[in-house]
């Protein structure tokens, strides 16, 4: 899949216009901050459902266009790559309009709401010839990439199975009123398609595919109070989730991830292998959210010791915030393919991918019996 080659001047920054950019959203908090480090990367305009917000993160930003609807963003000739960072439930909408304008795209995951969505977006751009990323962000975290070639040069030896065990806050007994749609199933922004299915394409990218797996799956906390208030949500999507599973290359792998805060494990994730150990913790259980802190023992080793990702792995401002050192890792990469035609960035196949999983992982839960997914 290649790019319009007009839509990228080899003199000039890759102009981008940024979809989703209000107070608190992630693409101000995240997007917009890493891009102010990446002089190949130039934000000309945004849009938010509010004028007066849009043109305040303008200011803020030095970003010349403001809008109150993706439509003029989309149009705008000032504009070759568009980052589409709103919910979930505005991403396919949003994304066939940017396919029709023929622009190029980076879509936050999951890139659809359904696999079905997420496949015909994939059609459509590769018939038409245009880039489009999606947002796995993981995967670009140095400590990831670091990990990926410790377990392939051989650190673990043989792996023989791996645990992962996470939280998801905001699906406790108490949510913020703007994460109150999270508790919607159908809207598909849920704890299992967001921290676990970032993390567990972290696990993935490192680690290899599924072959099979089972699953359980619960509601425990069904009625969620509004922060602040008494007003209450319904909690239709699960708080709780367990998976066993035998990788293609035979690693035997369990998660479990639990909705609320914790006073304990808010995610530790256990490689074992024949040689050694690795282990990755974090303060939060959205891998792609959270400094990450790693630690090993090779064979003989009574203890693990803190590992250091060596610099030659980290390209962004590492002085950024987390959540925003791991976009700009990202976007780094949906520069150089833009620059030069490369295909590193994950794509809509690769979303696809983790959704193919992810049902698997709700069938498996649903029906009671083990899914084979190769």
């Amino acid at each position: 899949m290649t790019q319009h080659s007009s839509h990228v001047h080899p003199d000039r920054p890759i102009r981008v216009g940024i979809i989703g950019a209000s107070t608190t959203g992630w693409g101000r908090t995240a997007h917009l901050p890493a891009l102010a480090t990446i002089p190949g990367l130039e934000v000309t305009a945004v849009s938010t459902t509010r004028l007066d917000s849009a043109q305040a993160t303008a200011e803020e930003f030095g970003i010349a266009e403001a809008y109150d609807n993706p439509d003029e963003l989309i149009a705008s000739d000032s504009v070759d790559l568009v980052i589409v960072a709103v919910r979930v439930q505005h991403h396919y909408e949003l994304l066939q309009k940017i396919l029709a304008a023929g622009k190029s795209v980076y879509s936050e995951w999951p890139s659809g709401s359904t696999l079905d969505q997420t496949r015909q977006l994939r059609d459509g751009f590769a018939a038409a010839g245009v880039y489009a990323a999606t947002g796995l962000q993981a995967r670009a975290r140095p400590e990831i990439r670091y990990l990926q070639d410790l377990v392939r040069d051989g650190y673990l030896g043989r792996v023989l199975s791996s645990t992962l065990v996470g939280a998801g806050e905001p699906w406790g007994d108490v949510v913020d009123q703007n994460k109150a749609y999270l508790q919607d199933d159908a809207l598909g922004g849920t704890m299992t398609t967001i921290p676990f299915g970032h993390t567990i394409d972290a696990v993935c990218t490192v680690l290899g595919e599924f072959e099979s797996l089972a699953a359980m799956t619960a509601i425990q906390q069904p009625l969620v109070r509004i922060a602040g208030t008494d007003d209450t949500v319904e909690k239709t999507t699960p708080d709780q989730l367990l998976l066993a599973g035998r990788l293609v290359d035979g690693t035997m792998l369990s998660a479990h991830y639990r909705g609320g805060k914790t006073a304990g494990t808010t995610l530790r994730w256990e490689i074992n292998g024949t040689e050694g150990t690795l282990v990755v913790t974090a303060p939060n259980g959205n891998l792609q959210l959270s400094p990450l802190t790693l630690h090993g023992a090779t064979a003989g080793a009574s203890e693990l010791e803190e590992l250091q990702v060596p610099a030659s792995y980290i390209h962004a401002d590492a002085s950024l915030p987390a959540p925003a050192v791991t976009v700009a890792e990202s976007l780094l990469v949906v520069e150089r393919d833009l620059r030069h035609g490369t295909r590193l960035a994950p794509t809509f196949d690769d979303a696809i991918a983790r959704k193919q999983m992810l049902q698997a992982l709700r069938r498996a839960a649903d029906t009671g019996t083990q899914q084979r997914l190769t």
